[in-house]
């Protein structure tokens, strides 16, 4: 990961960028929110520790990281505005949701980190009382803390509460207003020269860079091996039956590839994580170069798997200068003479603060021109994206209109779903039809100061019949030696400003993986997704399950290079996937996503500590549990050893003496492949009366490599705080519980003993 951090500079640098705005570290409380597939894990420690790790290697380039959000921002429902009714200093915040920051903190010191839109115990994050009283004087965090693009609520009470920086520019709650406030004695010379000492400081710790527009367009070795990598150890083996994997890819298999991701992957989740790939390999292509001869691959599209309807294609357009595309010309109210006109490749006009030459934010209208021509005869989609108010017209006949939709900013930016508006209509093949589309400005005013958007975008999609395809898909695995069905979920189910409403694939999907593997011969099920699926309607009838998450422009080659046994696989789930989504396997089903009781939309956190594997009585509830992954070896552990110490603690925060522990245990590899085991160390705390602790914690882990028959001495270190400390609510201070604990890895037990150690603060 800090590898992979120091590539994320070089790429920051190649395009201008002084702050990268990232890592995302909230914890995945829950498996609908849409912002999981960015984010690490369940557990603060795995979160904290990846995170610290990218962190150092993209300021080891001399540019900053941005961590966000703090703090609690675990959702993305109405995210601007519930409020997260729990304490700062209950357990719950402490020991799972802050303590994520605190192991990042520990490890890294990241140049800024970025508050939350929602609000926590009744204040927004971007002036919550924690700014000051845990990241500035417990913490001792001396960054740069600004808010999340229009987070910001307050001039006054934002900026005592120590918000340094509000995002983005030009100011709504400063600039004009600030100056009134220090004129009235409202903020003090004192907090004034804080906030901007923490800024001009981020400024000073990242290196200006200029942008190279050729070094950018070239393809780097270099990256995409690290792409590549990042991509092949984040996959994760979830079923592989009497060892259906690898596939012998020069045995000549013939190998039948069903599923639209198999050409069009599925690499990212949607939102602003969303960037751009310099280039795409699909697994059609990789499959067909890891075969003997490309003719053992067929491939079947199977059923759509889009969540809305796609652009219309550009080589179906022609403007009307005879280009690929369309014209827009834009108009004044009352006025039928444009007074700007351009050609555009794409049916798509966006403006968002940079108005076209002549506009102002409202009282204008904008006319898209274009002819079709549809490539088979149907009863095809015609849809429309549109902020305002619209009219479709088919040969100068209207065939849709719609008023200005009820929207946000974020449905804009990442919910088309919600501005779509779709009409069927009948073509004929190859013939020309005329299509126009008029879209009038958005005259309604954002929350927040954001800018209105004026928008429209114009859509199609050729009439797809899911019965015929899941024949075509059936055709052709019954023909072939093994199925490889690509489902899961893409950019436009899993997002920032939206959650999932279910862990369930879409029923088309679901019925076109049955309908495939009731006649495979063998059949592997390669899912895309950042949140787990529930995979109870088909899990008995699949070979071989492989979760590739969203793996990026080197993905395919990493999924195709598992499947023939190039790579060992060696990822884990970092999340629980549980059997479905209700109250027995999801502990905070009851309480996401935010409800309104009256005051504004809440949520609780009711299930406090027992989120995810930390929950009691989970087994029977889970599919997969945390930290589950197969491999092509196998490994034993013998010898395990638990010893403590006073010592130096090897993060950099800490500075003072404090009792470690150090874990010892042999790991050999059994088999004839070489592979990574990732040693995964849990403790189990003694009872307490009064004290609830989880069953199982993690502690510690470490990834090692092992040649066949290799036997490894694998140590790990870990404070005595970070096993036995609990945080007091009432006295608002760590204490120890301490007693007999059990320390577990793999199939070796160990015991400590832990003595009281008082109390503690801080990091």
């Amino acid at each position: 990961m800090r590898e992979f951090g120091e590539e994320v500079a070089i790429q920051a640098k190649s395009k201008s960028v002084q702050v990268v705005l990232g890592p995302n570290i909230n914890l995945h409380r829950d498996p609908r929110a849409g912002r999981n597939f960015e984010a690490f894990s369940e557990d603060p420690l795995v979160t904290g520790k990846l995170a610290a790790a990218i962190v150092n290697g993209i300021q080891s380039q001399g540019v900053g990281a941005c961590v966000k959000h703090f703090v609690a921002n675990e959702s993305e429902t109405v995210r601007r505005r519930y409020n997260v009714d729990e304490s700062g200093n209950s357990r719950t915040m402490r020991e799972l949701y802050l303590r994520t920051f605190q192991h990042l903190l520990r490890r890294g010191n990241p140049v800024s980190i970025m508050t939350a839109y929602n609000a926590l115990d009744s204040h927004f994050c971007s002036q919550t009382p924690l700014l000051k009283s845990l990241l500035r004087d417990d913490w001792n965090y001396d960054g740069c803390i600004m808010s999340d693009w229009y987070g910001t609520k307050s001039t006054v009470e934002a900026l005592q509460a120590g918000l340094d920086l509000e995002m983005p520019g030009p100011s709504v709650y400063r600039g004009s207003k600030l100056l009134e406030a220090i004129e009235r004695k409202q903020i003090s010379e004192e907090a004034l020269n804080a906030a901007v000492t923490n800024v001009l400081t981020m400024i000073d710790r990242t290196a200006a860079s200029h942008s190279d527009k050729e070094e950018q367009s070239l393809i780097c070795e270099r990256t995409s091996a690290m792409a590549l990598r990042a991509a092949s150890e984040g996959i994760v083996l979830l079923k592989n039956d009497n060892n259906i994997l690898p596939l012998d890819m020069k045995g000549g298999l013939n190998v039948a590839l069903i599923g639209a991701a198999a050409i069009n992957p599925s690499i990212t989740g949607g939102g602003s994580a969303c960037a751009k790939p310099q280039y795409v390999h699909t697994p059609l292509k990789c499959f067909q170069d890891a075969c003997q001869d490309p003719e053992q691959v067929s491939f079947v599209h199977g059923v759509n798997a889009n969540n809305v309807i796609p652009l219309m294609p550009a080589n179906m357009m022609q403007s009307r200068d005879g280009l690929s595309g369309v014209t827009v010309d834009y108009f004044l109210d009352g006025s039928d003479t444009p007074i700007f006109s351009e050609h555009s490749e794409q049916p798509v006009v966006v403006m968002l603060g940079r108005l076209k030459p002549g506009l102002s934010q409202t009282g204008f209208y904008f006319v898209m021109e274009t002819t079709i021509m549809a490539n088979k005869s149907g009863n095809h989609k015609l849809a429309v994206q549109a902020t305002g108010e619209f009219t479709l017209s088919v040969d100068e006949i209207e065939v849709l209109s719609m008023p200005a939709p009820v929207m946000t900013v974020e449905d804009f930016l990442f919910e088309p779903k919600k501005l779509e508006n779709a009409v069927e209509f009948q073509m004929e093949a190859h013939r020309p039809y005329k299509i126009t589309l008029r879209t009038h400005s958005r005259d309604i005013a954002s929350a927040d100061g954001e800018i209105s958007p004026h928008s429209a975008k114009l859509c199609f999609m050729e009439e797809h019949n899911d019965r015929v395809a899941i024949a075509e898909a059936v055709t052709v695995a019954a023909r072939s030696d093994i199925s490889v069905i690509f489902g899961g979920r893409t950019h436009q189910h899993e997002s920032e400003g939206f959650d999932l409403q279910t862990l369930k694939l879409p029923e088309s999907q679901v019925r076109m993986i049955k309908a495939v593997a009731s006649v495979s011969k063998k059949s592997i099920l390669v899912m895309h997704c950042g949140n787990p699926i529930d995979v109870s309607d088909f899990i008995d009838e699949i070979d071989g399950v492989i979760v590739a998450h969203f793996p990026g422009q080197e993905g395919a080659q990493a999924i195709v290079d598992i499947i023939s046994g190039k790579t060992n696989p060696s990822g884990k789930l970092a999340t629980t996937w549980p059997m479905r989504l209700d109250e027995s396997s999801v502990p905070t089903f009851g309480n996401f996503p935010a409800k309104d009781v009256g005051n504004g939309p809440v949520i609780r956190y009711r299930e406090g500590l027992q989120m995810g594997y930390r929950a009691p009585n989970t087994a029977k509830f889970v599919r997969w549990p945390f930290g589950h992954g197969l491999s092509y070896s196998t490994f034993e552990y013998t010898n395990m050893s638990v010893l403590s110490h006073d010592s130096m603690n090897e993060e950099a925060a800490l500075k003072c003496p404090i009792r470690m522990v150090q874990i010892a245990v042999d790991v050999q590899n059994t088999s004839r492949r070489a592979g990574y085991e990732v040693i995964q160390v849990y403790s189990q705390p003694p009872l307490h009366p009064i004290v609830w602790r989880p069953r199982s914690e993690l502690i510690a882990f470490t990834k090692v490599w092992l040649e066949p028959n290799e036997t490894r001495r694998v140590g790990l270190s870990v404070s005595q705080r970070d096993i036995s400390g609990y945080w007091d609510s009432v006295s608002k201070c760590w204490r120890s519980l301490n007693g007999s604990y059990k320390v577990t890895t793999r199939d070796c037990t160990a015991y400590l003993q832990i003595e009281d150690m008082g109390t503690w603060n801080g990091l």
